[in-house]
């Protein structure tokens, strides 16, 4: 019988080594934009004291650390061989600052 060698661990996906050296690339370049945008956010809490404030500040605090740690935890998920957690954990920051836009689009006054 010819079966597998259970030491054997499968290859790495070349497609998510390229995904995460562009993620990582993004993320870096946009660690200061981010980080500029959650300083400012605290501007918009002088608007008054609607939920979707303060969920706007919520998203805008937590970018930057998303943008962070979301590329950190693809790399050591796709050294520990977890494809689908590398690929959430590198989409992680683009989901999250989907979300702030859209909540910024349903805002009154937005452009919704």
């Amino acid at each position: 019988m010819n079966r597998a060698d259970p030491t054997e661990k499968p290859p790495r996906s070349r497609l998510l080594l390229i995904g995460l050296i562009v993620g990582t690339i993004v993320a870096f370049l946009a660690i200061l934009p981010a980080f500029v945008m959650a300083t400012m956010s605290v501007m918009v809490a002088a608007s008054g004291s609607d939920p979707l404030i303060f969920n706007f500040l919520i998203f805008a605090w937590g970018l930057p650390v998303v943008v962070v740690l979301g590329p950190v935890g693809a790399w050591i998920a796709y050294a520990l061989r977890r494809e689908r957690t590398a690929w959430v954990l590198l989409l992680l920051p683009a989901t999250w600052a989907a979300c702030m836009f859209a909540l910024l689009a349903v805002a009154p006054g937005g452009s919704g």
